[in-house]
């Protein structure tokens, strides 16, 4: 029986379900190849000490044997150096979600998903929509899922409005809401974690979904599709990433091939949430 191989995963969150499916298809795609994966998690919030662990978890798993790296990129701009100088060319490289010059990777082209999921709130009629999640920073990769919604928002001559939510996950979302008001018709979520929470708290006030106000999420985790009214959403394509991630880097691992970025977008499923005549599962 041939050996299997290792690859070396690190990820920064694993406590959202979003970031477990994608984990479990990278594991499914390695298994195919014959490769097992060993999970290191370094700290989720951007700082010097998080920065500095990124780099200890991947000198550590270098240090463990691996034959390869996959990393869960954060997306701030001394990303790719920071890899880079941590790997030294011991071992590919190949991230994923954001990103990293010089080195093979997928990324999610969370402009175009954004810029299509409020293009399609607009289409619909609204004009006042707002968008929960980073600003739109413009020297933040972070920050490129706000950047899609700001140019949908400018190039229909509308007046965009950033809302930024103080925790990333449902509470966020739902303390938000709860100061709204009137003052929008629709609502583009950065993930649908902050989606659910904005669907509370709006209900919570007496908004009605999507009759006063439309609410568009990310991610199409399993629950949005039977929340009510069902959340419409933009659903990442984890099987897609796992498989390209895997293809990039047995091409690393067989031939060495040249660093390249393949970029993938996420589809928008349609569900009541945003007022459309249609349902999709």
């Amino acid at each position: 029986m041939e050996k299997m191989g290792t690859l070396g995963v690190l990820t920064y969150q694993i406590s959202l379900k979003t970031f477990g499916i994608m984990i479990d298809h990278l594991l499914r795609e390695a298994n195919k190849q014959n490769y097992q994966l060993l999970l290191k998690v370094a700290s989720n919030r951007i700082s010097l000490n998080s920065l500095e662990d990124q780099i200890l978890q991947i000198q550590q798993l270098i240090a463990r044997g691996v034959d390869g790296l996959l990393i869960h990129t954060w997306g701030d701009e001394e990303e790719s150096v920071r890899i880079l100088n941590a790997v030294r060319g011991r071992v590919p490289v190949v991230t994923f979600f954001y990103p990293t010059p010089n080195l093979s990777g997928i990324v999610l082209d969370f402009v175009s998903d954004f810029y299509g999921a409020t293009e399609h709130l607009i289409e619909l009629g609204h004009e006042r929509i707002g968008f929960i999640g980073p600003d739109g920073n413009e020297t933040s990769l972070i920050s490129a899922k706000a950047k899609g919604y700001l140019l949908a928002m400018r190039n229909y001559g509308l007046t965009h409005q950033f809302l930024s939510s103080r925790n990333i996950q449902t509470e966020g979302g739902y303390r938000e809401s709860k100061e709204l008001g009137d003052q929008f018709t629709a609502l583009v979520c950065r993930d649908d974690y902050t989606a659910i929470g904005v669907c509370r708290g709006l209900w919570e006030s007496g908004i009605r979904i999507p009759d006063d106000v439309a609410v568009v999420g990310n991610g199409d985790i399993e629950v949005a599709a039977y929340l009510t009214p069902a959340l419409t959403t933009l659903a990442t394509p984890y099987e897609a990433i796992a498989r390209a991630v895997m293809d990039l880097m047995l091409e690393q691992l067989e031939a060495q091939a040249e660093p390249r970025q393949v970029i993938l977008k996420s589809r928008l499923v349609v569900r009541e949430s945003c007022g459309a005549n249609q349902s999709e599962k």
